[in-house]
């Protein structure tokens, strides 16, 4: 099976000149492999390059894939600092105001982005929906916030490459020939099973001209000095630069001739992993065989040829007892097949508990109003409802999706023996099992104040991981 080869480069560093030619250099030596990267550059770094008249660089990148790594990347405040205290919609309003202009530079210079990649440590879900508006489909980095065990997935109806794991590798450059060594072996290792996949390489271009980084100098817990007294870091020499742009040469040259590799970039990457659910439509009977949720713990479905997210499924069991409140398919002009919501619906954006204690007798008729009055709500919101309710009585989303799914596979039982729809049915406590893969702190980054925490923007990335899902590799 063919291995698929993602290499791609934060290109970051707009206070140190030499960097750029650390940057000329590597295009220039994928240039000559005939190979593409995704260069996810800074909006800064792009008005610099413009600003020093290097348009040989600009238009070595116009001819590779272009990605968009934030404005100014460690200017503080950084992305985290300034969403620590918002919520969702007023947070996805503030990243537009800070991001629409430098990418809209971005474009200007060097072309539209395939994909994006946060600064640093700096992340929240809130930029998605921005980069639904910017069309920007990929989210690809190193970052430790979300993932999902190491494969693509899809979460916030955004493609990502991230947290891959043991399917992510890198050469050092700094330690010669045997970095060099190294890095062949691990690659060779990560191939050598014959299984195919993906493999996501990375590099920061300033990493040839600097020892040490930019931001860190400047910008490192919390300061942030003012541009005058913006310094580079230590340089290397240029013999230091030259010698590790040809041992990443050497590098590149073993991973595009390794047997059944294929050199790939961010643009292709999307199309390699579709989101196909909206072509899905399975009836009633079908949907009942798959929503199954033992001791109550939610996760994604996993399908021959597509995969659905806890939102979906949601969806599609509120869908699914429209039609019992409708009272037969026919009326529903449904046709008898459930429909995927496209686009994926955001999940809720504050947590609520249900008012009703577990166990406690609920209407079938007013559980089927209620999933009624939802899809309504996301029909009109894109979004996922904080609770749904049942007359005076309101249920967590986790807590209606168990109990209606048990609804719906009693009625689909019901159907099939000739039976009746139970007139009641005790509430079930849910839990969205996906919310472990959003990581309990992951601020450690340099750039960061002293002791930084932001409780609120992991609340909403747990709530968030109802839209979490496997990407699946297509061909």
């Amino acid at each position: 099976m063919t291995t698929s080869v993602l290499f791609w480069f934060d290109v970051e560093d707009y206070i140190t000149p030499e960097s750029d030619d650390a940057l000329k250099g590597l295009l220039e030596i994928f240039e000559s492999h005939g190979a593409q990267a995704t260069w996810k550059l800074v909006a800064e770094k792009a008005r610099v390059l413009e600003a020093r008249g290097r348009t040989d660089i600009i238009r070595l990148l116009q001819r590779q894939d272009i990605g968009y790594h934030t404005d100014t990347h460690s200017v503080h405040p950084v992305l985290a600092e300034y969403l620590r205290d918002m919520g969702w919609e007023d947070g996805v309003q503030e990243v537009f105001r800070r991001e629409a202009t430098g990418y809209r530079d971005l474009i200007r210079i060097c072309g539209p982005a395939s994909t994006f990649g946060q600064a640093g440590g700096s992340w929240a879900p809130q930029i998605y929906p921005v980069l639904q508006e910017l069309d920007i489909p990929l989210f690809m980095d190193e970052a430790s916030h979300v993932g999902l065990d190491g494969e693509p997935f899809y979460y916030c109806r955004t493609l990502h490459i991230n947290r891959m794991e043991d399917r992510t590798t890198r050469m050092s450059f700094r330690h010669g020939d045997e970095g060099l060594e190294e890095g062949k072996r691990r690659f060779a290792d990560i191939c050598g099973g014959g299984e195919g996949g993906l493999v996501s390489i990375y590099y920061h271009p300033c990493e040839w001209a600097t020892h040490g980084f930019w931001d860190g100098v400047n910008f490192g817990r919390g300061a942030n000095p003012p541009r005058s007294e913006w310094k580079p870091a230590p340089l290397r020499t240029q013999k230091e630069m030259r010698a590790g742009l040809e041992l990443f040469s050497r590098y590149l040259g073993y991973v595009k001739d390794y047997p059944g590799v294929e050199i790939i970039t961010g643009r292709q990457v999307v199309n390699a992993l579709p989101d196909d659910t909206g072509d899905l439509h399975i009836d009633l009977e079908e949907l009942a065989q798959i929503i199954d949720f033992p001791d109550g713990a939610i996760s994604y479905c996993r399908l021959q040829d597509c995969s659905l997210s806890p939102s979906e499924l949601f969806c599609m069991v509120a869908e699914g007892l429209l039609l019992c409140l409708n009272d037969g398919e026919e009326q529903s002009g449904h046709g008898g097949h459930l429909h995927t919501p496209t686009p994926t619906p955001y999940g809720p954006t504050r947590r609520i508990s249900s008012s009703p204690r577990p166990g406690t007798p609920l209407s079938s008729a007013a559980v089927c109003e209620g999933a009624g009055d939802a899809g309504q709500f996301i029909e009109g919101q894109e979004g996922r409802p904080d609770c749904v309710w049942l007359g005076s009585q309101r249920l967590a989303p986790a807590d209606f999706l168990v109990t209606a799914a048990e609804l719906l596979r009693g009625v689909a039982a019901a159907r099939g023996a000739g039976g009746s729809i139970p007139d009641s049915i005790p509430l079930r406590t849910g839990s969205l099992d996906l919310e472990r893969q959003i990581a309990d702190s992951p601020w450690g980054w340099v750039i960061f104040p002293p002791d930084f925490e932001a409780p609120g923007i992991l609340e909403l990335a747990r709530l968030q991981t109802w839209t979490l899902k496997p990407a699946l590799l297509q061909g």
